[in-house]
Parts: structure tokens; C-alpha cells; sequence
């Protein structure tokens, strides 16, 4: 489901460019440190968050160079930074829930296996304090799933109420606004997606909002897909209206180029792309998962 959220590269500048790279590297470095198959659930979404929060608390973070064999050269790594160790915790999380619901469903043994090998070393403080609340509404999503919710919006505000209180860090009015903003952003990743895998769900029978809300009785997908392009996209453009409010009243230190390109040109580049039949997930910076082990390499810098 994740892997939506990503900058519109063509529009970025150099630096804002290799600032991203550097936070997606940070959080790879990150979830291998909790454990070594956790890189392999790595996604565009956990990066955007880590860089984010980092943003509004953080005055700079230093990056350090370190040698990557899965590129074969030094690359800049943003770490020891408490909010790429929250998305590294909330991306496992995410992850391992999902891997084990999986294996509830349909008894799927490398799933399981996969999530036993997600485990989390040393989650923090302030991730704890989030679990609880998270596989609550985990929970029920799973359910309203299980039952076939025929309400894309019913269901699309129980994965907004997951990414809600996700981004919800910090204090004061950043916290509230967070809060507002992860849960647009949450129900624009939820409707997109079921958009984005509404043919092949159709095709496996597999259960997708979309079906049940707008009343699929067999007919071509196709001609069904684009009978409710509207309906979708209204929802979408909504959604990211939203978001981009939310946005705006958000204290921003730095990166605010960066976060600027995501918000208001790459989730409406996704928005048309999955709109006009194209594939909108992307799960890596290279379009694959991130293989890599990196070692200290020299240099510093600043950010």
C-alpha cells in the first residue's frame, strides 16, 4: 500500500535531491540496525516522514559518507537523528502487522517468516507510546475489511486515523496540524491505492473498496475502472487540498523545497498518473528494495 509518497524528481534541485537520497539512506541504515531483513520493507512514505519531522524540530542534521557496495561508491547518510529511528520503528511496525495479517488470511508461511524476521530492537520512547493506538485502529481496519465495508470513505478514514496518529508528533500546534495533514495524506494513500490496484483485485477476487462502493456486477474492469474516475479523483484532489492546508501552517526550519515538491507537485503527479492508468507504487529510490551495507567512509557534513 505504501510507496506513493515521493517527490517529483524532474522539479527538484541537485541539493534537494541528494538531501532526500541522504534521509532515504539514513532510514535504510536505520532499519537494518533493528534488524538485517527490516531494509527490505524500505518505502518512499517513511522517508517523506522522517524528513518532515525532522524539518519543523530539528535546526540541521550532519550527514556522514560512507562507502555503499550496492552502488559502489560513497553516498551521504543522514543519521542519529531521533525522527529517521521513529519511521524506521513506524515502518517496521506497518510492515510486520500487515506481513502477519497476511498469514491469518491465507496462511501464507513466508509471510510469516518474513515478519519474524522484522523484529524490532530498541524501539524508542516515543514509538512506544504509539503502538498501542496504531494496532487498535490496525485492528480495525482489518475488520471493516474482513466484512467487506461497502463505504470507500468508512473505511479509507480507518487508514487515515493510522497515519494520523503516526505524524502526530511533537507539541503545540505543529502536533495538531501533524495529526491533520497524516490523516489526509493517509486517506489519500488508501484511496489511490485501491484505484491504483483495482483491475488485478478484480482479476484474484481479492476484496478492494472500490468494488463493493461502486457496485461491480462483472462487467468489463476496465470500462468499471473508468466509470468511477471521477467519483476517485474527486476524493483525491480533496484529500490533497487538505493536505496541502495542513501544510502551509506548518513552522518549517529547512528543507521546505524538498517537502514543498512532495506535497503539492508529487502526490498530484501520482494522482494523475494512477488517474490515467499508470502504476503510481513505487517501493525504492531505484525502483527495487534497497540492498546495500554501508561502513563508515570519512567525511562530514551538514545538511
Amino acid at each position: 500500500m505504501f510507496g506513493y509518497v515521493v517527490p517529483l524528481k524532474g522539479e527538484l534541485k541537485i541539493k534537494e535531491y541528494e538531501t532526500f537520497k541522504a534521509y532515504y539512506c539514513g532510514l535504510c541504515e536505520a532499519l537494518q540496525k533493528k534488524s538485517y531483513f527490516s531494509k527490505y520493507v524500505l518505502n518512499y512514505d517513511m522517508t517523506f516522514l522522517a524528513i518532515l519531522l525532522s524539518s519543523i524540530y530539528l535546526e540541521k542534521e550532519n550527514s556522514e559518507k560512507k562507502f555503499c557496495f550496492n552502488k559502489m561508491r560513497n553516498v551521504f547518510v543522514i543519521h542519529k537523528n531521533q525522527y529517521i529511528e521513529y519511521a524506521a520503528d513506524m515502518n517496521i511496525i506497518l510492515s510486520k502487522k500487515n506481513l502477519i495479517d497476511d498469514y491469518a488470511d491465507d496462511k501464507n508461511y513466508i509471510a510469516l517468516l518474513s515478519s519474524k524476521m522484522l523484529g524490532i530492537k530498541d524501539i524508542s520512547e516515543m514509538s512506544q507510546e504509539k503502538v498501542k493506538v496504531i494496532n487498535s485502529n490496525l485492528n480495525k481496519l482489518k475488520e471493516l475489511e474482513r466484512l467487506k465495508c461497502n463505504n470507500i470513505d468508512e473505511i479509507g478514514e480507518a487508514f487515515a486515523n493510522i497515519t494520523s496518529e503516526i505524524f502526530s508528533v511533537g507539541y503545540g500546534n505543529n502536533e495538531k496540524i501533524l495529526r491533520y495533514l497524516g490523516y489526509n495524506i493517509g486517506k489519500w494513500i488508501y484511496t489511490i491505492d485501491a484505484y491504483d490496484d483495482l483491475i488485478s483485485d478484480i482479476k484474484t477476487n481479492s476484496y478492494n473498496p472500490c468494488i463493493y462502493n461502486y457496485g461491480y456486477n462483472g462487467k468489463n474492469p476496465y470500462e468499471f475502472k473508468e466509470s468511477i474516475k471521477e467519483n476517485i479523483n474527486f476524493t483525491l484532489v480533496k484529500c490533497m487540498n487538505e493536505a496541502s492546508k495542513a501544510f502551509e501552517l506548518l513552522e518549517i526550519k529547512k528543507n521546505k523545497g524538498l517537502l514543498e515538491n512532495i506535497i503539492f507537485l508529487g502526490m498530484n503527479y501520482k494522482t494523475q498518473l494512477v488517474i490515467e492508468g499508470g502504476k503510481g507504487n513505487e517501493k525504492s529510490i531505484r525502483s527495487a528494495w534497497c540492498k546495500r551495507w554501508c561502513i563508515p567512509g570519512g567525511n562530514k557534513a551538514s545538511i
